[in-house]
């Protein structure tokens, strides 16, 4: 199987703005959207992960007039240095004319950049052309993952850049707050993915529906997606259930049940702020922990194998299976995703029956889908996140090293070298750095 259609089994990709749309206002943040269209300022979209925020970027640019196709991501989370993004935004002003430019996570910019964009958004001029020369007629959105304040305090975004486009902000509520649009969502997206798929369903059992309404959804509409998509990808039922979608009511859930200790530990360790909004990465964090007590009680499934494979398949959806691309985000060599593809094909059916590792896989995805280029090695970090469990776990219960390597994937004396580099190497908190804000 080659690098390309590996991606084509993990992508999940997102609902168009128009195909994938259910009756769903987002708490008046369409009819805002469709507002604003009308009045020529730059427009901040708020909201976490997969809320929506790039359907209102499209509704800002259709009620402006915009042309279907005038829709233009720029997406800064791929810049890898102030000169990258500074000439890439260049070329897409300058080829702006009637477009609508919508800017991915601009605070993940370097400084200077954020600068020089926010001084051309604001004076709608090329500020390094003599003479004055104008920027073409053009809309421009960008979109936020946070408040701009929080991402200013706390995560790069240069006051310049968050004035520019503070005018009138659109803040996109979380999924757990549009309960109303959720099951609306679902069977929008089941029917959608069952036609792509040509598979013959009915709908959800009662007890999937009263699931998801409970579920808090922090992946928002994205997760709504990756779990129906995961559901129809494991079942030929025509009705799904809670279970086919890896959602629980009152019994606990297999993976939870293994993982209760693990959680109740986590559990006195998490903030008690009720706004704390867990990342991707947070939530992966736990995942894994969780996969990793159920692997050491009972099969000793390769942890280690499997989040390499999921890492991959990931980056290939992301990059819509370019394997150069892929290359760079994971700092390695187009040889080597293609050498990897086999192995992740072996084990492909494996890995996708365990429903030990599924909430470890769709995390891996989201997290992603939204994270900018990385500094440093993900799968180097992700391999450390998972061995700090390894330790701290086996650590209370006498696993023995041979039980621990197995679960990495890895020889007994390659698991000493990788925990001995561990132990002396910087805390994990200091490689999440290279991961970029948000993370």
């Amino acid at each position: 199987m080659t690098a390309a259609e590996l991606s084509d089994t993990a992508r999940i990709t997102e609902p168009s703005a128009h195909d994938g749309y259910v009756e769903d206002n987002m708490e008046g943040a369409v009819d805002q959207a469709a507002f604003l269209a009308q009045v020529d300022l730059p427009v901040a979209v708020i909201g976490a992960r997969g809320t929506g925020k790039m359907y209102l970027a499209r509704i800002v640019h259709g009620g402006a007039g915009g042309e279907p196709d005038g829709v233009e991501v720029v997406d800064c989370r791929e810049f890898r240095n102030k000169v990258d993004a500074i000439s890439s935004i260049r070329r897409h002003l300058e080829a702006s004319e009637g477009k609508t430019l919508v800017f991915k996570s601009p605070h993940l910019m370097h400084r200077d950049a954020q600068q020089k964009l926010a001084r051309q958004i604001s004076t709608r001029t090329f500020i390094d052309a003599r003479p004055v020369r104008y920027l073409p007629r053009a809309r421009y959105v960008a979109l936020f993952p946070d408040t701009l304040e929080h991402l200013q305090r706390d995560y790069g975004l240069d006051a310049s850049l968050a004035s520019a486009f503070a005018g009138y902000p659109i803040y996109v509520p979380p999924m757990k707050q549009r309960k109303k649009a959720v099951l609306r969502w679902a069977h929008k997206i089941l029917f959608q993915e069952a036609a792509n798929t040509q598979r013959e369903v009915k709908g959800f059992t009662p007890e999937a529906e009263q699931a998801m309404l409970q579920h808090e959804w922090r992946g928002n509409i994205s997760e709504i997606r990756q779990r129906v998509v995961a559901a129809l990808e494991h079942t030929d039922r025509v009705w799904i259930s809670e279970v086919d979608l890896d959602l629980y009511l009152e019994e606990e859930s297999p993976t939870r049940a293994a993982g209760s200790s693990f959680l109740e530990l986590m559990d006195k360790h998490s903030p008690d702020d009720d706004s704390y909004n867990p990342t991707a990465l947070d939530e992966l964090d736990v995942a894994l922990g969780v996969a990793v007590h159920g692997a050491l009680q009972g099969g000793l499934e390769p942890l280690g194998a499997w989040l390499d494979d999921e890492l991959i398949l990931a980056v290939l959806g992301r990059y819509r299976g370019d394997a150069r691309k892929t290359a760079d985000f994971l700092q390695t060599s187009t040889r080597n995703i293609n050498r990897w593809s086999s192995k992740i094909e072996e084990r492909d059916a494996v890995r996708r029956s365990s429903t030990l590792w599924r909430e470890s896989a769709r995390l891996v995805m989201e997290w992603v889908r939204e994270a900018p280029v990385p500094k440093g090695s993900a799968q180097e970090f992700l391999q450390q996140l998972l061995l700090t469990h390894l330790e701290n776990q086996s650590s209370e219960t006498d696993i023995k090293i041979k039980d621990r390597a197995e679960v990495l994937a890895v020889s007994i004396p390659t698991y000493q070298k990788r925990l001995k580099t561990m132990l002396s190497s910087e805390p994990l908190s200091a490689h999440r750095e290279l991961l970029g804000p948000h993370a």
